[in-house]
């Protein structure tokens, strides 16, 4: 080689190294952006139930694993069938990973199915994982005086819902349009805490749309006690330690219900999913997606999830992308057969139905402004 040529590479190879040193890493440029800034953590329920305590909990253990240790603030953004805060998350919400939404997976049919007031794509969030996957179930509190499903097509069960776009409104109308029970959905409640409270109230007899897991956090009594009857259970397989209760698939009379019923069977696969908005920088999305994965192995958050009885079992942010997209993307025989499965009529409002304190509040439209001549 000669002396040119080695002065030439010598002089790259510096070159190089200056500008390796001169250059701050993406490690360094993700906490310089997080050291000092509160995440916002937007969940679309009230306080008090299952969703609310497994972010809240999730997000107590994770920020020490965010580059620059932020700290961050829950709100609670129930509403429309959590396409309030879903629709915040797209379209509000600053797109720089300050912003973390804790949804319920029922976001992602309403979009698939065409639901009113989508402003959102559920397949452009940048997904950190999924804390868990727990079946859904469809239940009746003792008082009701139901034991089995097959009682559901013969005997009427007056059922609590939140939102249109809820899994407590959708779950039932689903049973009632494809297997044939005769649930009357009183839809408007504020919040599944509230529901839960009608049920001891003796105002409702039962719920659907809520998890194995919710119920055990919020009432690890219910079951053992005979306090709620889970009459089926909705999900891919059955619940671990819950295998006598049957698949909503399983209980479906024909082939193409049975379609729709694994369907909806594949939206409880969601899970309970944490994302951030879209074009967050891919640094940021990365270093937030290596803090859930490492707090999924957390020994205090996962102690801390024992002792508050919710299960960790985890889905990573790339394989819950492609649920979504699996969803969203549906053939549209099955899609259609869904969407037609939902339909709104019979749903009793809540303020027909029950005290108005119990109730959510429509919010009044503001009054627009005249244009002055």
């Amino acid at each position: 080689m000669t002396n040119r040529r080695m002065g030439l590479l010598a002089a790259s190879v510096a070159g190089a190294a200056a500008l390796t040193l001169s250059a701050p890493s993406s490690a360094d440029e993700v906490a310089d952006f997080y050291k000092g800034k509160t995440l916002t953590l937007i969940m679309s329920t009230g306080v008090g139930g299952g969703n609310d305590l497994n972010a809240r909990t999730l997000l107590t253990h994770m920020t020490k694993y965010i580059p620059g240790k932020p700290e961050f603030k829950p709100v609670n953004m129930p509403g429309a069938g959590h396409v309030r805060a879903t629709n915040f998350l797209y379209t509000r919400a600053p797109q720089d990973g300050t912003h973390l939404g804790a949804v319920i997976r029922f976001y992602v049919l309403h979009q698939a199915l065409d639901g009113k007031g989508v402003k959102y794509d559920a397949t452009k969030f940048n997904y950190l994982g999924s804390t868990t996957v727990s079946n859904v179930v469809l239940g009746a509190f003792h008082t009701a005086g139901i034991s089995s499903f097959d009682q559901l097509k013969k005997k009427e069960l007056i059922v609590g819902g939140t939102g249109v776009g809820s899994g407590s409104v959708i779950f039932p109308n689903l049973f009632n349009k494809v297997m044939g029970t005769k649930l009357k959905i009183v839809q408007g409640y504020k919040s599944g805490h509230t529901i839960d409270l009608a049920m001891e109230r003796g105002e409702v007899k039962g719920r659907a749309g809520f998890t194995f897991d919710s119920m055990m956090a919020v009432h690890p009594t219910w079951l053992s006690k005979g306090t709620f009857k889970v009459l089926a259970q909705i999900g891919l397989r059955k619940e671990p330690g819950y295998e006598s209760i049957p698949l909503a698939e399983d209980l479906a009379s024909s082939d193409e219900d049975k379609k729709v019923m694994r369907m909806f069977a594949g939206v409880v696969g969601v899970g309970s999913p944490i994302f951030t908005t879209p074009g967050v920088p891919k640094a940021r999305v990365a270093a937030l997606r290596k803090a859930f994965a490492a707090t999924m192995k957390d020994e205090a958050y996962l102690a801390r999830m024992k002792k508050i009885r919710l299960s960790v079992n985890p889905v990573t942010g790339p394989d819950l992308e492609k649920v979504i997209s699996d969803i969203v993307n549906a053939p549209p025989a099955v899609l259609a057969k869904a969407k037609n499965a939902l339909s709104r009529k019979g749903l009793v409002k809540c303020k027909a139905f029950t005290s108005a304190k119990y109730c959510k509040k429509k919010k009044k439209k503001k009054a627009k402004k005249k244009k002055e001549s």
